[in-house]
């Protein structure tokens, strides 16, 4: 990428993050009553407005809504990766990577179900150009062999057709992110040492083995306090990865030690994760809320515009399911208060 597009990117997303919602935004938000009262402030008051203009905010449907409120995900990708495409750099292909097993898993979660609403609202259709298969076919797929036709000329083929389940109830959904998220983050790195250089090459890093070692500490606790899984099917489903906690320790800390004292170790050693019940909400909160200091910080501070673009879309990620969760959150009549702890910023 040239000095010139870099600067660009990096200033693009600077500015694109500080017009997004503030706290202010958010106990406005929590006010509202209804998914009318939410679209229109979002449409009048916040950089929402540009996917949301055009519709008619007093008769917008909550379904529509949500779908719309996701694709800022993928428009925003879209017209950050404008600014830093070239023939040299390809470290884009994360975002595109990170697209394209998303929308696989939640085929297979999905092969069960006959309605497909939620999934018509997270396809990302203006992203549908960058992706290795026809995303809109998925929505139309009932069985693991029409989602493997839909694969067949892409690398996820090989990788899922060895899983095949005898029926979709005997699907398991965690074999099959372990294996999608293996090659993910494989590819990632691939594209990593290709790309990056020095201390660039070292934060960039950082910040993937960061998000590695949470997710592993959040699959640990779930299956420990939720599962009362063993050890070896705790270790069989974790990414080989290790940033704050040694693999040695780890591996104590999971053979010797339940769910609370598990985490009581992460606090005391490695991760500001409460312990305390009444402060505690569930685990991915709070890591995904460490992850969101992280980004924030890294958009701050950060010059390198590779390293912006990641961050700048996990904070959008973050961003919309607050949103989500408010529209939800106000759908089931849910209190105030019970909704403000879900949210992250």
């Amino acid at each position: 990428m040239s000095d010139q597009s870099s600067l660009a990117m990096a200033a693009k997303a600077k500015a694109m993050y500080g017009k997004h919602l503030k706290s202010d935004d958010y106990t406005e938000l929590l006010r509202k009553k209804t998914v009318q009262e939410i679209a229109g402030y979002l449409k009048n008051e916040t950089a929402f407005k540009s996917v949301l203009q055009g519709i008619n905010e007093f008769a917008i449907h909550r379904g529509h809504l949500e779908m719309l409120i996701r694709q800022t995900f993928y428009l925003d990708f879209l017209e950050l990766i404008r600014y830093g495409q070239s023939n040299k750099d390809h470290f884009y292909e994360y975002g595109v990577l990170m697209i394209e097993m998303k929308q696989i898993l939640m085929t297979i979660r999905l092969l069960s179900e006959t309605d497909k609403t939620n999934q018509i609202a997270q396809l990302p259709i203006f992203a549908n150009r960058m992706i290795s298969f026809d995303v809109e076919k998925l929505i139309k797929v009932n069985t693991f062999d029409e989602l493997l036709m839909v694969l067949k000329n892409t690398p996820y083929y090989n990788l899922l057709k060895p899983l095949k389940p005898r029926s979709v109830l005997d699907i398991d959904y965690a074999n099959f992110e372990v294996v999608l998220k293996s090659y993910y983050y494989k590819r990632v790195y691939e594209i990593i040492d290709k790309e990056f250089t020095g201390k660039d090459k070292q934060d960039i890093r950082d910040l993937f083995d960061t998000q590695i070692e949470l997710e592993n500490i959040t699959k640990i606790y779930r299956l420990k306090k939720y599962y009362n899984a063993s050890p070896i099917e705790i270790k069989k489903v974790l990414n080989p990865t290790y940033k704050r906690i040694q693999k040695k320790v780890l591996d104590e800390w999971i053979d010797t030690k339940d769910a609370q004292a598990f985490l009581l170790a992460v606090n005391q050693n490695a991760y500001d994760i409460p312990t305390d019940i009444k402060e505690f909400q569930y685990i991915e909160y709070q890591t995904d809320a460490i992850m969101f200091d992280l980004n924030k910080r890294l958009m701050r501070f950060s010059t390198n515009p590779n390293i912006i673009l990641v961050s700048y879309l996990s904070l959008l990620e973050i961003e919309i399911r607050n949103i989500i969760d408010i529209i939800e959150g106000i759908r089931y009549k849910v209190e105030n208060d019970k909704i403000a702890k879900l949210l992250i910023y």
